[in-house]
């Protein structure tokens, strides 16, 4: 979990406690240590939340009722981010803040200006959470590199074409400039759901399979439901529901 959605969970954690909580407690909520909560809620304090107590051994902590969530200056790349922890969060079931998580981020999009929650849906629109990945499909699978995945992800969001290094299971490399018009996560695997405007046809790349990635400087698309493009979706039940 990054930090920005833990401080947000802690927050929401605290609020819905009638009686002070403990550093241990809030570590333990968020599988974390007990340094780390230290670092959180000095932070939030120094961000105005009124936290009252003291956090060393035996003493307890409370958040002031009197506080709400002002709205957040978040950018679509820092809500999907979030999105995506706390979808994940939600799907496997063993993560301790998932529902801490989930509820925190719902109250961060109705915090959101129209425009901007209207975007950001129009984006998790795109965005199939799958079922878990077969044992064949993982045999293989590797890291993804974070910066190949900082270009995929906003070419994603902002409807620019990707040029991409593709390293197929046999081992060999194509060159491509793809449309990335949505993702699939089947945790742990990332694919990209994309249109190869070269070969006319729909096509889909594994995240770690992908060498080197650059966002296209001129070329855009608009962006369209992956849903249309791969029936294998609704064929195979392949997409997770809510």
């Amino acid at each position: 979990m990054q930090r920005l959605q833990r401080l947000y969970g802690i927050v929401e954690y605290m609020r819905s406690r009638r009686t002070p909580v403990t550093v241990t407690e809030i570590a333990g909520r968020f599988d974390v240590g007990e340094r780390t909560i230290h670092r959180d809620i000095a932070a939030l304090r120094d961000q105005q939340v009124p936290i009252y107590g003291e956090p060393g051994r035996g003493g307890g902590l409370q958040i002031g009722q009197e506080y709400s969530m002002p709205p957040l200056g978040l950018s679509i790349n820092e809500l999907f981010g979030m999105w995506v922890a706390q979808r994940l969060s939600a799907v496997s079931g063993n993560v301790p803040a998932g529902t801490g998580v989930s509820s925190a981020f719902a109250k961060v999009l109705d915090s959101l200006p129209d425009a901007r929650r209207k975007r950001f849906e129009q984006v998790l629109e795109r965005v199939v959470v799958g079922i878990p990945p077969s044992d064949d499909a993982l045999e293989g699978a590797g890291p993804i590199e974070p910066d190949v995945y900082g270009v995929c992800e906003e070419a994603f969001l902002n409807g620019k074409a990707l040029r991409i290094s593709y390293e197929d299971r046999a081992g060999s490399r194509t060159e491509r400039t793809v449309a990335p018009h949505g993702l699939l996560v089947q945790a742990p695997l990332w694919y990209l759901l994309t249109f190869d405007d070269l070969r006319k046809a729909a096509r889909v790349f594994r995240l770690d399979r992908i060498r080197k990635a650059s966002v296209d400087p001129v070329l855009r698309f608009e962006p369209r439901d992956p849903r249309a493009m791969f029936t294998e979706f609704e064929k195979f039940g392949i997409e997770l529901k809510e």
